[in-house]
C-alpha cells in the first residue's frame, strides 16, 4: 500500500481469521483467512492460505487461494499456479498460470453483468404469482394458427371451395 490513504480504505484479513457477511471495500481487500459471504472491493488479492465462499465483484482479482461461488471481474482475473476457483466466472480478461484451476463457467462480459446485478438490486422483484400467471398463459395466435386456411387456394375458390378458381368475377343471376 503505497500511502495512507490507501490503507485506511483497504482491509486485510490475516491468517486463521473467520469472517461472515457482506463486505464492501473502497479500495483493496487482501484476503489470507476466510471470508464466508460476499466481497466488492476495487481490487481483491487472494493469499495461498485465503478462501472466500461466496459472490467477488472487484476491477482486478488475484487468486492465489480459493474462490467458491460467483466471481465478477471487471478488468483483469489472474488466477496463480496455487489458486482455485469454483463457480461462475464472469470477466474481461483472464490470465490463468500452469497449475491454476477453474471448475465451472467462464464467461467473457463481467462489465455487462455488473451493470445488470447493480440495476437489479436497485428494482424490487416480480411477485410469483405474476410471473406464474404470464409464463402459463399461451399465446392466443398460437392456436388459432394451423386451422386457417392458406392464403393461396391450390384447387377451388376462397368463397365456395367447390367451384372452380376463375379470374372473372361472378355474374349476378
Amino acid at each position: 500500500m503505497s500511502n495512507q490513504s490507501d490503507s485506511l480504505e483497504s482491509v486485510v484479513i490475516g491468517d486463521g481469521v473467520v469472517v461472515k457477511g457482506t463486505f464492501t471495500v473502497p479500495s483493496k481487500a487482501v484476503i489470507n483467512g476466510v471470508i464466508e459471504g460476499d466481497l466488492t472491493a476495487e481490487e481483491v488479492l487472494i493469499g495461498p492460505t485465503g478462501r472466500i465462499t461466496g459472490r467477488v465483484s472487484a476491477k482486478v482479482i488475484d487468486v492465489r487461494g480459493q474462490l467458491h461461488n460467483t466471481i465478477i471481474s471487471e478488468k483483469n482475473l489472474i488466477v496463480r499456479s496455487t489458486g482455485k476457483i469454483a463457480g461462475k466466472v464472469h470477466y474481461s480478461e483472464i490470465e490463468i498460470e500452469k497449475g491454476g484451476e477453474i471448475e465451472g463457467s467462464l464467461s467473457q462480459d463481467a462489465g455487462e453483468l455488473r451493470a445488470e446485478v447493480a440495476a437489479s438490486q436497485n428494482q424490487a422483484p416480480a411477485p410469483a404469482a405474476n410471473v406464474a400467471a404470464t409464463q402459463a398463459s399461451p399465446a392466443p395466435t398460437q392456436a388459432a394458427a394451423p386451422a386457417a386456411a392458406p392464403a393461396t387456394p391450390t384447387s377451388g375458390s376462397a368463397a365456395n371451395p367447390n367451384r372452380p378458381a376463375t379470374n372473372t368475377p361472378p355474374q349476378a343471376g
